[in-house]
């Protein structure tokens, strides 16, 4: 069996830097420190590193693929996103390879390592968290995030989301106008506790403010998302019914989270839309098909799915740099579970 050729990613570990930085050295852009270009083209030429010319001609050409990387592609609401941009790009003549993460971050972060070695024209992310390795991505491959919680702006990278504070902050405001007093907050987040930072948590607590609610911590539900939402959130109202705290609400951020409410509250005999009410967000088909049907928001997933294609493509072509924030617009959908009291 021949020796394996020398990666940037090798060269990037050996350098204690990037793979993005090393593949900038490599290609001569981006600004990078005269001492870590010398630093890394030492360890290059050490190391026998030899340009991959015909991959190099690739990518000046494009490969007409695209990766699209998910935490969770059996979530309705991603999935229906990632078949919206796979179609879209499918028409335009591009190849898409999905990758599925299971929410892990270094599965997450292999799956960009090998997106980035198959020369793809682009990378669409779809959901999830901040990414830490988000460095790792070379300047010359073009970024879309949806849906994606980002610490902060990423430059170049095109953002396509909804307002998810205001989404939220009105769907607490709705609980109230319908009569609830203690309205829990329902939540999946790394580590149980990530949702502190979350701008959907934010509007919960400026909801609250504004309606005259006193924030009640016995009332945060938020699972460290090691599982499914759905069984996390049976989990977290469980206990909470069974600890006797009392709460007339629930505002969940996601369908997944308020179907598991919704089932474990019937269990303890609770009428929701009527005892307490239930609202999540999404429009997905977990939302339709209950009894009784869950109240949501509606987030217009082949919107998202058309600006993140229209938006990657013209950066792929050179139409732009990227750098777009495209807000999609929301709407309440009122079913039962805030009907009951009407």
């Amino acid at each position: 069996m021949g020796k394996r050729s020398v990666t940037i990613y090798d060269i990037a570990k050996l350098a204690g830097v990037s793979a993005a930085t090393v593949s900038n050295v490599l290609n001569g852009k981006g600004r990078v420190s005269e001492r870590t270009r010398k630093l890394v083209q030492d360890i290059a030429d050490e190391q026998g590193y030899v340009t991959n010319s015909s991959a190099k001609s690739l990518r000046e050409a494009r490969t007409r693929t695209v990766g699209v990387v998910t935490p969770d592609v059996s979530n309705d609401f991603f999935s229906s996103i990632v078949q919206g941009i796979e179609t879209l790009l499918s028409a335009k003549g591009y190849m898409t390879f999905i990758c599925d993460t299971a929410n892990d971050l270094e599965r997450e972060a292999g799956c960009v390592h090998n997106l980035v070695e198959k020369q793809v024209d682009g990378i669409v992310f779809v959901g999830g968290d901040s990414p830490r390795w988000s460095k790792d991505v070379p300047e010359t491959i073009p970024c879309a995030y949806v849906d994606r919680q980002l610490p902060e702006p990423l430059d170049g990278a095109t953002i396509v989301d909804s307002d998810a504070r205001q989404i939220t902050y009105e769907c607490t405001c709705l609980l109230k106008e319908r009569g609830c007093e203690r309205i829990a907050y329902l939540c999946v987040a790394a580590g149980g506790t990530a949702y502190i930072k979350d701008v959907r948590y934010k509007g919960f607590c400026d909801a609250l403010r504004d309606c005259g609610i006193r924030l009640d911590k016995n009332l945060v539900l938020a699972g460290p998302h090691e599982q499914s939402s759905l069984v996390e959130s049976r989990e977290l109202v469980g206990r909470c019914l069974d600890d006797g705290f009392d709460f007339d609400g629930i505002v969940a951020i996601g369908d997944r989270l308020a179907l598991g409410a919704l089932g474990v509250l019937k269990e303890h005999g609770v009428a929701v839309g009527k005892d307490v009410l239930l609202i999540g967000q999404d429009n997905s088909l977990y939302s339709r098909i209950t009894t009784p049907a869950i109240s949501t928001v509606e987030r217009h997933t082949d919107q998202m799915a058309r600006a993140a294609v229209e938006s990657l493509l013209e950066m792929v072509e050179g139409d732009s740099h990227g750098g777009n924030v495209v807000e999609v617009p929301h709407e309440i959908v009122e079913r039962a579970t805030t009907l009951g009291r009407a």
